[in-house]
């Protein structure tokens, strides 16, 4: 089964001509079928498919990862490139959220409404459990909590009820290719916890195959997170480890060193065989 990934939009950029921003987009092919998951936070994963060769109209459908604006900010720009597609989100992920940090509040959700997505796109798919987008292609759902090293991010919260109370990340989901030889994962941001997410794809796939995607590692994350997190890694051995986005450059140098050729640094503009 060949599958292949092109990230369109993330932190870092690679040559030559590619633009980065906070943000997150990645167009996966199965057997020739085009999904993109995340849309970033601009226009850029339109702007970088363009310079790949990539025409946004051949995908099938869109996944948003969680209710955050740095993936789901280039969604409207996405639509208009793609035309309508059916968008698959969770429920809550389009809740109001917020970064607070002391007397500093920032909005950080999506600011477009179910209205105007739906006007948009050929249908916006809210579901809290699994749901397959593409033959063998799937989305988790809700993952659920079971380490105890992957708990609440202190900066980031929801609106409920006009109350800002710490954002418990139900919308946090995966996407999930299942191949004959184990597992591909796609995260956004990995809010439920990159344990947490392989820990539920291997109860239903088994073994994982490739990890592709942000893990939250490197956004103030204690290193005896991290430590925890690349523990499981080198237990369960992934074929392929692609992280960016919300990883950070000092994670990721810790895992080049440990994974080695396993590990890929991920950057707009990169593609690769899966």
């Amino acid at each position: 089964m060949e599958v292949k990934v092109a990230i369109l939009d993330d932190n870092i950029t690679g040559p030559p001509f590619f633009k980065a921003e906070h943000g997150l987009s990645v167009l996966l092919e199965v057997e020739g079928r085009r999904f993109l998951w995340d849309c970033g936070l601009s226009d850029l994963a339109v702007y970088n498919a363009r310079l790949l060769g990539i025409d946004l109209r051949t995908i099938e459908r869109i996944g948003i990862s969680h209710g955050h604006m740095d993936h789901a900010g280039g969604l409207a720009a996405v639509l208009g490139a793609s035309g309508p597609k059916k968008v698959h989100m969770h429920p809550c992920a389009l809740e109001p959220r917020y970064m607070v940090a002391g007397n500093f509040k920032l909005f950080v959700g999506i600011t477009l409404r179910r209205e105007a997505l739906e006007s948009m796109s050929d249908g916006l798919e809210l579901s809290a459990g699994p749901v397959e987008v593409m033959p063998g292609v799937g989305l988790t759902g809700e993952v659920p909590r079971v380490t105890d090293f992957e708990g609440p991010e202190p900066s980031l919260f929801l609106l409920k009820d006009g109350e800002l109370i710490p954002d418990p990340f139900v919308d946090d989901q995966a996407l999930v290719v299942d191949t004959p030889d184990g597992a591909i994962v796609l995260t956004g941001c990995a809010h439920s916890g990159l344990v947490n997410i392989l820990k539920h794809v291997m109860e239903k796939h088994g073994r994982i195959r490739a990890v592709v995607g942000g893990t939250h590692l490197g956004m103030g994350a204690p290193l005896s997170k991290v430590e925890a997190t690349m523990d499981f890694l080198d237990e369960v051995l992934p074929d392929k480890i692609i992280v960016n986005h919300c990883t950070g450059s000092v994670v990721m140098s810790r895992m080049l060193d440990r994974f080695k050729d396993r590990f890929i640094p991920g950057h707009t503009g990169l593609l690769a065989t899966l």
